[in-house]
């Protein structure tokens, strides 16, 4: 029988290796663990083994690809700031109430150089379809879907022969209703306004305070071409073709539309 020395101990590999001296099994080059026999003992069976690892350094490969590829994992998730959505959010914001500004402001602008303008009451010659300081939006008279008819309320520049002390010198525009048109025939008698001998239909247009007429007759007019005679609705206290004559239709402005403000509140009411 061998003595525990002379044993040989199985590889890794499964095949025997010759015995060596010292009691080590012979080292394996492709395995990492090799066994060693301590102090053997008389019975084979009761012999301690111990492993030992191998002189080989650790493999890194699979540990290195792993360190790697989390090492991207974490570059990619990395969350931002708080903060920095916050800024990113306002700026956007603050981008888009900019450019919805400027577009409104530029709407505006084109709006009224081309289409409508508002103005401003000046006197109390509609009243009480147009109080004093009403805000009103015109409709320019060259971009008028239709022609101007009887019963339209239309702004214009002031005549330069207004006689009527209320009105002379006066450099803003002024606004009236349309009560004759070009051709037509006009006057009054007593408290009628006829128009080509019938009478003139007035739903609810003037001051009935005052009456249709007031206190200034209508003198018998045939209104030129391309002209308008106008009136206000406050009868009694209006300075209108009454006394400057028709207006001739280059110097309107344009259509009042409707009333946006009164008395410096929002009021909506559509002609």
């Amino acid at each position: 029988m061998k003595s525990p020395d002379q044993m040989n101990v199985p590889s890794s590999n499964g095949r025997r290796g010759a015995p060596r001296p010292n009691g080590h099994a012979p080292a394996n080059p492709g395995s990492d663990f090799v066994l060693t026999i301590d102090k053997p003992d008389e019975n084979l069976a009761t012999a301690r083994f111990t492993t030992t690892r191998s002189r080989r350094g650790p493999d890194y490969r699979l540990r290195g690809l792993d360190l790697g590829a989390q090492g991207q994992n974490q570059a990619a998730f990395v969350p931002a700031p708080k903060n920095e959505f916050r800024i990113r959010r306002r700026r956007r914001l603050l981008i888009g109430w900019l450019v919805a500004l400027t577009v409104a402001i530029a709407v505006a602008l084109l709006l009224r150089a081309t289409v409508v303008e508002p103005f401003s009451v000046p006197s109390a010659g509609m009243v009480p379809t147009l109080q004093v300081g009403d805000r009103i939006v015109v409709v320019k008279s060259s971009l008028l879907g239709g022609p101007i008819e009887q019963g339209n309320i239309v702004v214009f520049r002031h005549p330069t022969t207004d006689s009527c002390s209320a009105g002379r010198g006066a450099a803003q525009d002024l606004v009236q209703r349309v009560v004759g048109l070009p051709g037509h025939t006009i006057s009054s008698n007593g408290d009628t306004i006829y128009v080509d001998g019938r009478q003139l239909n007035e739903p609810h247009w003037y001051n009935p305070k005052f009456g249709p007429v007031g206190s200034r007759p209508i003198r018998l007019t045939t209104v030129p071409a391309n002209e308008y005679f106008v009136m206000g609705d406050n009868r009694s206290q209006s300075c209108d073709s009454r006394s400057f004559g028709a207006v001739p239709r280059s110097s309107i402005v344009g259509k009042v539309v409707s009333v946006i403000m009164r008395a410096g509140h929002p009021y909506i009411h559509v002609f």
